[in-house]
Order: structure tokens, then C-alpha cells, then sequence
């Protein structure tokens, strides 16, 4: 047998004493309910800190592109004055009658 395969041999030793101590802490009859309902508590409470985070994040996004197209539609409104808020006439064709109308 080489050391490749004692080391895994090892590492599998290892693990399977692990996951017994797990589950005799977790199944254990006198402190395992209250230790699984502590687990279940942390677990609710760190996925709804999870998803305010996303939601916190998803509304600074929102407020922040909100923000850019304002600032871009005010950078263009400066460059192009007739596609400002104030919305400004540009010339138009009046048809070539002096009145400026189609008579």
C-alpha cells in the first residue's frame, strides 16, 4: 500500500469519526431537541438576514440606476436643449407658407 492510499484511508477514518461525533451530538436524547431547535432558529434567522440583504442590495441597484439615467438625461439635455425637460420647440418645416401652415 503506498501513501496515496493510507492517506485516504486516513482522511476517510477521520471523517466517519466526525460525522458519528455529529450525530451523537445532534440525536443525543437529553440536549439533542434543544440543539436542533438552536440550529433551526439560526438557520431562519441567517436566511432572512440573507434576504433583506438581497432586497437592500437590490434597492441600492435600483436607486443608484435611477439616479445615472437622471444624470444622463441632464448631460443630454445639455448637449441637445430640445430633448430637455423643458421640452423646448425645435424648428420645424412649416411647409413653406409664409403663415406657417398647411391652408
Amino acid at each position: 500500500m503506498d501513501s496515496n492510499e493510507a492517506a485516504k484511508i486516513a482522511l476517510a477514518a477521520i471523517a466517519g469519526a466526525a460525522a458519528g461525533a455529529l450525530a451523537m451530538y445532534v440525536f443525543d436524547p437529553d440536549s439533542g431537541r434543544r440543539r436542533r431547535a438552536l440550529a433551526r432558529d439560526k438557520a431562519a434567522r441567517y436566511a432572512n438576514e440573507t434576504v433583506e440583504s438581497v432586497q437592500s442590495t437590490a434597492r441600492d441597484l435600483r436607486n443608484r440606476a435611477s439616479g445615472l439615467a437622471h444624470d444622463a438625461a441632464g448631460a443630454v439635455s445639455n448637449v441637445m436643449p430640445w430633448t430637455g425637460t423643458e421640452r423646448r420647440a425645435r424648428p420645424r418645416d412649416n411647409g413653406g407658407t409664409p403663415g406657417g401652415g398647411i391652408e
